[in-house]
């Protein structure tokens, strides 16, 4: 049984989902202490329990150590079973997450099975939904992924509420993947949202983000924008920009808070595109890290370029390593742009 240490790189959440994924994958059963030791609340939250119990069920595994507040849990996989999956985390934690953490193992399931999670969607510390289904989804798509994405409702922190899923088909093998040039940008898309709010804060939202890129951009650069006023449990704002390019997407989600105006909230989303624009560089921060369990299990080498190189990223390279035979390695520092490598490997 594979030993982890918890606390290692990040020491958050994603030591555990990534350690579930490939767990399932490759059929070997770890032991991980420590869990969110780096956390203001160490141990496993609702969010992290509800990933455990859904790899749990995919894989039809015997855990130990699944409840809240534990620093530590077992992990024993016994074979993947394809099915229709449904999963409610009680809080706002992030569906997105769960979606995640099951995915990969899905996959090497038999057949195509359908997941869905109740959570929030648009939430702190993890992918939006626009930025799964628009941004994530399709980038591990170009690498051999296939099935669908649904959005039944939305929902924001502290209520939670939102319903998504997916339908995730078996794939043969995955392919490898190498980007090292984005190309130039083809199309600027931007949703700015509210639910249960006036919608004038969608409108201040979008205008921000709009100030802050104009001038910025190439003349004439086609854009779109969307405003849209949901129906949700509780309250919230968000706005969404996603850049396309000729050879990659990149997504950048802010979300508003109470005291927080919505100018800033626009601002913020623009900024985080630029910063990542101004680069050249063609995969942005947060789907570098999100690409790795995939691109791991590819039977080739892949290489790709990123706008900044996150603790993220360093930790999911560090845990696949523990359940597969892999060489990588990432030229750049932390904070700056890098090139990641992955080189083909086998199951251990």
């Amino acid at each position: 049984m594979i030993e982890i240490d918890g606390s290692v790189g990040e020491g958050g959440g994603q030591v555990l989902r990534t350690a579930l994924s490939l767990s399932c994958l490759t059929g070997q059963g770890f032991r991980i202490y420590n869990i969110r030791k780096n956390r203001s609340k160490s141990g496993l939250m609702r969010q992290h329990l509800t990933a455990v119990q859904a790899a749990a069920r995919v894989a039809s595994a015997n855990v130990a150590g699944d409840r809240l507040g534990s620093p530590e849990l077992s992990f024993l996989p016994d074979g993947i079973t394809p099915g229709e999956y449904s999963f409610d985390i009680g809080t706002a934690g992030a569906a997105t997450l769960v979606l995640q953490t099951v995915i990969p193992p899905l996959i090497a399931a038999r057949k195509r099975s359908s997941v869905v999670v109740t959570g929030g969607t648009h939430v702190p510390f993890s992918p939006s939904w626009h930025y799964f289904a628009e941004i994530f989804w399709p980038s591990i798509a170009r690498l051999g992924v296939s099935g669908e994405t649904t959005a039944h409702s939305f929902g924001f922190y502290p209520r939670g509420g939102g319903r998504v899923g997916c339908l995730v088909d078996p794939a043969e093998a995955l392919s490898p993947w190498s980007v090292r040039e984005r190309g130039r940008l083809t199309r600027l898309r931007i949703v700015s949202a509210v639910g249960n709010l006036a919608g004038s804060i969608a409108q201040r939202q979008l205008q921000s983000a709009l100030a802050a890129l104009r001038g910025r951009l190439e003349r004439g650069l086609p854009m779109d924008a969307e405003l849209l006023d949901l129906k949700v449990f509780g309250q919230g704002t968000f706005i969404f920009i996603k850049a396309e390019y000729e050879h990659a997407v990149a997504g950048f989600t802010a979300l508003g808070e109470r005291g927080k105006p919505a100018e800033a909230v626009g601002a913020e989303a623009a900024r985080e595109f630029l910063e990542h624009h101004e680069t050249g560089e063609p995969i942005d921060p947060h789907l570098a890290d999100q690409l790795v369990p995939y691109l791991a299990c590819a039977p080739g080498p892949s290489v790709f370029r990123t706008s900044r190189v996150t603790r993220h990223l360093v930790t999911n390279l560090l845990v696949a390593g523990y359940f597969l035979k892999l060489s990588s390695g990432i030229e750049g520092k932390e904070g700056g742009p890098g090139t990641v490598t992955i080189s083909p490997q086998t199951m251990k």
